[in-house]
Parts: structure tokens; sequence; C-alpha cells
């Protein structure tokens, strides 16, 4: 629930980001729309954009109802990690790891985003723990559960089955205990054989979709956390108490350590002997078990005494999560001001070039800026009276992409005009 309330705190101030424009437009759609797109480019965010398109048919388009479906995932998300570091070690530690994750700036930044990463935080950690208790007590249904949800983890977000190759780590783990891995192999498979088309589709467009990916440099690592987190003093912190994890049996803390390592590692070598794939937010599924490796170093260091309720073991944990919401709280700010998102202030643009308008006035966008028309349109479609945009001949969603097709001749579609609002960014 804590999660829950501080997704909705400001959620409809920031302006739409970017790539959340493009969620906005591709909203509007017809399904038949959305499924000539992702012929074409986005692919991979299909099942997203259909899942967008329904709940805005029922509950609206403003800022907040688009990014409700995400801050829901989110708030689910934090509760199935608490949910998992109870499994694994106690109730304390679970609930002090959702509590972390509600202090990460970045959980609050990408729950209030309309794209699918709160998803793919919420089914990383779902196929976490439908993992181990399949491993635990093998169940034919258990495996289909867990089958399922890598299924739809990869359908959130491809990169995310890099979370695979932690579940592969914990897998090997269970056979030296000298239990088979064939129905892990065989349920992985089966899913792997239902997500090839999105993978074969996302495999072809990745020119268009990974074009804009910087290769991995030196500095990329030391970057990582704090762009992954949202806070660089934060992330830190967080690292530092994951260092000092200390528990009986150790084999769970490996095992976390597993899930929060094997991803990057596996995004990290993929990015250098494929393409580029390292992008920070699509590495939040490692947020889940750093809280919860930091949770347990917290309860750790205060061990028995804590557990006898000894008022200076209290005061350390309390001291401890106090120090990490500290580090925290600018960027908590940060992540809701207005223009918190990637891409230019759209709203504030719209805004001007209302007020300003005067009879005969157009509006006209740079050639290659796909999301510059997409989000004035989203803000404009608010105003009764706007600049008509004279050189879109053929809209976006009629081509069956992410930019609409212009007459060749601009000129000629300006010639009448009294006054041209050229808007780049």
């Amino acid at each position: 629930m804590l999660m829950l309330g501080l997704g909705l705190v400001g959620a409809g101030r920031p302006t739409l980001s970017w790539d959340e424009a493009s969620t906005a437009d591709i909203a509007r759609r017809s399904p038949e729309q959305i499924w000539d797109l992702l012929h074409h480019v986005d692919a991979v965010f299909g099942p997203y954009y259909f899942l967008v398109h329904a709940w805005t048919r029922l509950a609206g388009a403003s800022e907040t109802d688009l990014r409700l479906p995400s801050i829901v995932a989110m708030a689910a998300a934090v509760g199935l990690a608490g949910e998992l570091g109870r499994r694994l070690f106690t109730p304390l530690i679970g609930l002090l790891s959702g509590l972390l994750l509600c202090i990460v700036p970045n959980s609050s930044r990408y729950a209030a985003e309309a794209r699918p990463y709160a998803f793919t935080c919420l089914l990383s950690v779902l196929a976490l723990l439908l993992l181990l208790r399949a491993l635990e007590r093998p169940r034919r249904w258990r495996w289909i559960g867990y089958g399922v949800a890598v299924v739809l983890l990869g359908a959130s977000h491809l990169i995310a089955l890099a979370t695979l190759a932690a579940h592969a780590a914990v897998v090997a783990a269970h056979r030296r205990q000298g239990r088979s891995p064939r129905a892990w192999v065989v349920t992985l498979g089966v899913s792997v054989v239902v997500l090839l088309p999105v993978a074969w589709l996302g495999t072809r467009q990745r020119g268009e979709q990974l074009a804009w990916v910087d290769p991995l440099a030196p500095d990329t690592f030391l970057q990582a956390p704090g762009e992954i987190v949202g806070a660089a003093n934060t992330a830190w912190l967080l690292i530092g108490l994951a260092v000092l994890a200390r528990w009986r049996p150790v084999e769970r803390v490996r095992q976390v350590a597993v899930f929060a390592l094997a991803p990057p590692l596996a995004v990290a070598v993929a990015s250098l002997v494929w393409v580029p794939l390292w992008v920070a937010r699509y590495l939040l599924v490692v947020l889940a078990p750093a809280a919860i490796l930091a949770a347990v170093a917290v309860v750790g260091t205060a061990g028995q005494a804590l557990r006898h309720g000894r008022r200076g073991a209290i005061l350390r944990v309390v001291g401890i999560v106090a120090l990490l919401a500290v580090t925290a709280y600018p960027a908590h700010g940060r992540v809701r001001a207005t223009t918190a998102k990637k891409g230019p202030d759209y709203r504030g643009i719209a805004a001007f070039v209302v007020r300003h308008q005067d009879p005969g006035d157009v509006i006209v966008y740079e050639a290659e800026s796909r999301a510059m028309r997409a989000g004035m349109e989203y803000y404009l479609r608010r105003y009764p009276s706007r600049p008509p945009d004279v050189l879109e001949s053929r809209p976006a969603a009629e081509v069956g992409r992410l930019r609409a097709e212009e007459y060749p001749d601009a000129a000629a579609h300006v010639a009448s005009a009294s006054r041209v609002w050229l808007v780049v960014g």
C-alpha cells in the first residue's frame, strides 16, 4: 500500500516523456492499427500496447490514467519482493525489503511511467517466486505457473529474460543437491518456443529499436548503480549493505546475490558480443534482490538483540533506514518535477502556442521527430482552437509507423499561412 500511495503522489505532474508520448499515441489506435505497427517496430512492446489501449478505453487517457497500470504493477512488485524476502529469510526481512524498495527513487520514477518497466519488475519477482516454489515442491501445476510467468516476463520486455541466467544458476545449485533439472528445462523450452515470434520480430527490428543505445564504456559500470536506483548515494549505500549480508544457511544469500548480479552480467556480455543493450531502465529487475540483500544486512547486524526487541538494535535498524531515506529524498522530488521525464516539455510548449496563436497560424515539426508530433498532439487536443498541422499527409496510425507521412512540397503548404510555428526538439 505504501508503494501504491507513493506512486500516486504527483503521478500526473510530470509532462509525458518522449517514450510515453508514443504510448499515448498508440493507445488511441485501433487494435488493427496497433497490430500493423508491430510488424514494423516495437513488437517487443506489443502486449503492453494492447493492455494500455484497453485500459484507456475504460479509464481515459490523462497522464495519471496512462500511468496508473504501471503504478499498480510496481506496488504489486514491491509486495511480491517482500514475500520473496519473507519466504527466503524472515517476515521482518520481507517487510524491510519492501520498505527499502519504496525508498528507492526509481521505484516511484518508473511506477509513474506509461511504459512496461513496472510490469517487468513485477513479473521478474513473480517468476523467481514461482521457480523457488516449483523447486521446493515440484508439481505440474507449479511448473505451468512458472512457465506462464516467464512468457509474460518476455512479453513485457525481452531483455528482462536476462534474469533466466539467475534461474539457471539456482537450478544448477539444486542439481548439486541431487535434484533433476529436467522439469525446468522442459518448462523453459516451451516458454521460449511461445516467445519465438516476438523474439524474431524484435531481432528484425533491432536496427530501429536499439540504434540509439551506446556501446559499453569504462565508466558505464560506475554510473550504473546510480542510474538504476535513481540516486547515486542511495545506490552505493544499498550496495555497501548488500556486500555485508550474512545469513545461515549461506545458500539463501547466494541465491539472492545471483538474482542481483546475473541479469546485468548477461546484458553486459550480450552488449559486447552482439549489439549494445545496456540501458539502466532495462535492469530495474535487480532492485528487488538488491533490496532483499540490504534488508538481510540490516537485520543481520542487529542479530539476536533485534529478535529480543532490544532498544539499541531497533534504533540501529531505524537509523540505517532513515539514512537511506534521507539520501533518496531529493531524488523523489526530482522524479515528480514537471520536466522529470526525458524529452521536451510538451505541455508547456502546447500551452504557449495556444496562448499566443493568431488566426491563420499553422504548426510544423522536424521531419525526423516522431515523438515531438505525438507529444504535442496529445496536449494540443485539449484545446478547442489550435494551429493546424498542415504538413501531415497521413497520420502515423494509418501508416503503421511511429512517424506520420508528410507532404514533400512543404513550402507550398505553408505559403498561405500568416505565421508558422516550427516545433523542434
